[in-house]
Parts: C-alpha cells; structure tokens; sequence
C-alpha cells in the first residue's frame, strides 16, 4: 500500500511539473492564431482599398490631384469593417459655401518686443578679460557674458574686505567685554553676602575679570582685614585690655573701607555694563560699515551675499591671498538670445559702452501701417486678435494680439500704424522679417468649407477623408474612406476653409478623422511588410 502510495505521489508531482509548460504551449498557440488572423484581416482590407481605387473613375482622382496606387507606391484608402466601423462612431457633413468678410492683406513686419531688450553697459569702467558668449547665443538668466578687470572694483573689493577684518576684531573685543561683565555680575553679589576672599579668589579665578579683578577684590581684602581689627579691638577693650581709642579707630576705619568697598563695587558694575555696551555698538557700527561697503561693490556691478559677508568675517584675510579682487563679470538678466556683441577681449570698456543687446523672443512685436482707404477694417480687430502668414511658412497662420491702433493718420504716408504681439517660443519668426497681416474688410465673399475636425495632415499633406460608396467598398460589410488632399485657407469658428481638392456638396468624415489616419497608417505598414 505505501508503495501505491508512493507512486501516486510521483506521478502527481510529474504532472505539476509538466503542467505550467503545457500552458505557455498554448498560450503561444493562441497567440500566433491572434497574429495570423489579424494580418490576413488587414490584408484583406488593403485588397479591398486596392479594389476601390480600380474601381473608382479617374474624374475622381483628377479632383483629388491623386495619382494611381502602384504609380505612388502608397494606398490612400482605408477600410473598416462593419464592427469597427460602428465603434469608431465617424460622422459625415457636406462641404458648404458660407459668407466670410473679404481677407484684407496688409504688410508688416516683425520686430523685437521693446520690453524685453536690453543694452547691457558695465557698471564700472575697465579692461575685458573674456567674452563668454557669441552672436545669436541663447543665454539663460544668471549665465556670465563677459569678464571685466576694473580698479575701481578692486578699491572697493579691498575696502570691503578691510571693513570685515573691523568687524572681526570688533566681535572678539565684544565677546571679551560680555564676559567680563558677566562675571562681575556674579562676583558683586558674593560679595554683599559677605563670602570669604579666599573662597571668591578660587572660584573666579578662571574667568574673566580684566583689570576689575585687582580693584574689586583688594578693596574687598582690605574691608576684610579692617572688620577682623575691627572685631579684635572690640575683644580686647571689653576686657579692658586696651582704652577706648583705640577700638574707635578701628570701627571708623572699618566703616571708611566699606564705604571704599561699595563705591568700588558700583563703579565696576557701571564701568563692566558700560563697556559692554560701547563694545556691542563698536560691532553694529562695523556691520554696517560692511553692509556699506559691499552695496558699494554692488553699485559697480559685483553682487555680494551680504548677510555670508556678515556671518563670516572672519575669513576676509584668507580670501585676501588668492582673490582676483579687480575681477567682476557682468551676467545675462533673463533668459534671451544675444542681439548684438560688441566686447572684445583687451578692450576698454567705458559705463557708456555698449557691450551686448540682450532680447527675450519668446514673443515678438508685429507693425504695421494700415492705408487710409483700409481704415475701415480696422476696428473690427480693436481689442482683439489678428491673424498674419509669412512667404518662409507658407500658408501656415500665426495668431497675434493687438496691443495698439494709432489715433492720427500719418500727415506723410497717410497710414495708420499698427501693433500686436505674437507668442514666438518655437523661434520661427526673426526679428526684421516681413509678413502679411490679415484683416477682415467690410465687404463678404462666399467660400467653401468643412468641419475643422475632419482635416489631417498625413506625410506633410493636408486633406480630408471621402467616404466610398457601398457598392466600391468590394463588400457588404465593409465601409471605405479615401484620403484626399486639399488646399487649406484661414480658420473660422469649427470650420476651415477650402481653396481647392473639393466641391461644394462633396461628403466628408466630420469626426473620426483621426481614427482613419491610424487606420491608414496600420494599413501601409502591413503591405510594406
């Protein structure tokens, strides 16, 4: 029985054993079955598209400005499947003619935003050492520009650094003063209560008491010394040992070195908090001589941390054997594009001199001069956007705030200026290009276009997707979509419009769009592959 046993048991772990391997078997085999119907499933689409373009007449390639599919060696229709089709929910809409006020184009040009330009001077005249930075150089805030050797930041590095070693042996006397005023203020008490001067001696005589050490205690010695007399005459005359004098001598010379005593004990303690005291101002007047000097320095451009100054007086000598103390350099204030560079190394630079220009072009001013006959458009944009193209980008549209009209009509020209700001953080549009703006004039014209949502852009080419008709999709259950380029032209509301590639009444995916271009893309991969 136990051998029965036994076997069951092996068997059992040979059969837990094999099992995980016999999972990953299968699940490779669904997996390669998954694959192998998903291509033939695109390879059928793709047949499908290749079937509606034979099928489809040549007039409708011609409007498209397509070409034959083997000739461009790429499909530009997609097909769906009746499921995919329903999840995808695509939506379609004619192009339409709308009335849209005539585009009025007028030149402009494309200038730096005033604001955000900067001459950059130096602060204190002297000789340049390096120049950091070249022409047309992106520079972020706080980078070096140049490298300057000036005197005059040199007198005032050093007088700075003079100011910080007055501040150090200032803090130290200061410290010295506050100790030995402490200690007296534990000394005098001791005294009053009438402690033994040995005692007093031993335990201040590690701590400080300067010169008050010599006049306090001694005075307190001697009162000591004329209280013992003082209390032995007394003895002796109560035994008649001596006369009367003689202990009337010793009590006033006693009460005369305890009148001394506390004299000397309130001018010590006066004296001690006094010093204190002129020591403690003695450090103020030193920090603000050091705050002085470094905004001094500051004057002449060199930025110093004037509370580390402060905190760390004591390090002036050390930095005085290897600091380039003439040395100082003058950094970019925001991040901007060097305009303009006029440094060169060994030159001498005056305050007066221009050394850099420095502009921010993340947005860029645009002006303008509106003709006299073309005023009319303009208060349609008061307060508004306006829109510009440039001939370097084509027809790609660059939105712009306007920031002011003029209110005179130049007396010369008879124009009317103009000025907006455009945002220009992906660098495309320099300074001293010219562009044309876009106005809307009073008069309409009527112009074809489609929903925005349905135009895409696939291998630099705008167009939209036409969907087939049932019966050139190849089957029932198949629904076809053809890319089909078009010419695009200004943006209103949610639609766009069409300067050429369609005809009014023309059916195009309105939402979906995008989902078609994927789908496309999917498609031409796999026939590629």
């Amino acid at each position: 029985m136990s051998v029965a046993l036994v076997g069951r048991s092996g068997l059992r772990s040979r059969v837990l054993r094999v099992f995980p391997w016999l999972a990953m078997i299968l699940s490779l085999a669904l997996l390669s079955v998954y694959v192998a119907t998903d291509i033939l499933g695109r390879r059928r689409n793709a047949e499908v598209a290749a079937t509606v373009l034979q099928s489809a007449p040549q007039s409708k390639a011609a409007v498209a400005g397509q070409v034959p599919a083997k000739a461009a060696n790429r499909a530009t229709t997609v097909v769906l499947s009746e499921s995919k089709f329903a999840a995808s929910k695509i939506t379609t809409a004619p192009a339409r003619f709308d009335e849209l006020p005539t585009e009025l184009g007028v030149p402009g040009k494309i200038d730096v935003n005033a604001d955000r330009q900067i001459d950059i001077r130096p602060s204190a005249a002297g000789v340049i050492r390096e120049v950091h930075v070249v022409l047309g150089q992106a520079v972020k805030r706080g980078e070096r520009l140049v490298t300057i050797d000036s005197p005059d930041v040199g007198t005032a590095r050093l007088n700075l650094r003079a100011r910080q070693r007055e501040l150090s042996t200032a803090r130290v006397e200061a410290d010295w003063k506050s100790e030995v005023a402490a200690t007296v203020a534990l000394v005098i008490p001791e005294i009053r209560k009438g402690t033994d001067p040995s005692v007093i001696g031993k335990e201040f005589a590690d701590k400080p008491l300067g010169a008050y050490r010599g006049s306090l205690l001694q005075a307190y010695a001697e009162f000591d010394i004329a209280a013992h007399e003082e209390a032995k005459t007394a003895g002796l005359r109560s035994q008649e040992v001596i006369g009367e004098h003689p202990a009337v001598v010793a009590r006033h010379t006693r009460e005369g070195l305890e009148a001394k005593l506390y004299a000397v004990i309130e001018t010590v303690a006066f004296d001690a908090a006094q010093e204190k005291r002129l020591a403690d101002q003695r450090v103020r007047r030193a920090e603000s001589d050091v705050i002085d000097a470094a905004q001094r320095l500051r004057i002449l451009g060199v930025s110093e941390n004037i509370r580390d100054l402060l905190e760390h007086c004591d390090r002036a000598n050390a930095l005085a054997v290897d600091e380039d103390v003439t040395m100082y350099f003058i950094s970019a204030p925001f991040d901007g594009t060097v305009l303009r560079r006029d440094a060169v190394p060994s030159q001498k630079a005056d305050s007066s001199d221009v050394l850099f220009t420095v502009a921010d072009l993340n947005t860029v001013w645009v002006t303008a001069n509106i003709g006299e006959s073309d005023v009319a458009s303009v208060p349609r944009i008061r307060g508004g956007s306006i829109r510009m193209t440039s001939t370097s980008y084509g027809a790609r549209i660059f939105p712009a705030k306007l920031l002011s009209i003029g209110a005179l009509v130049d007396a010369q020209t008879r124009t009317v200026p103009l000025m907006a700001e455009t945002d220009n953080r992906d660098g495309l549009l320099k300074p001293g290009m010219f562009v044309r703006i876009l106005l809307d004039s009073p008069t309409s014209e009527r112009v074809l276009t489609v929903p925005h949502s349905g135009v895409v852009e696939i291998k630099g080419k705008s167009g939209v997707f036409v969907p087939q008709k049932p019966s050139a999709a190849g089957a029932a259950d198949h629904h076809a979509f053809t890319f089909r380029p078009i010419t695009m032209g200004r943006e209103t509301g949610d639609r766009v419009v069409v300067g050429s590639g369609l005809k009014e009444g023309d059916v195009v995916v309105a939402s979906g769009a995008y989902l078609l271009k994927s789908e496309l893309i999917l498609q031409n991969q796999t026939e590629e592959d």
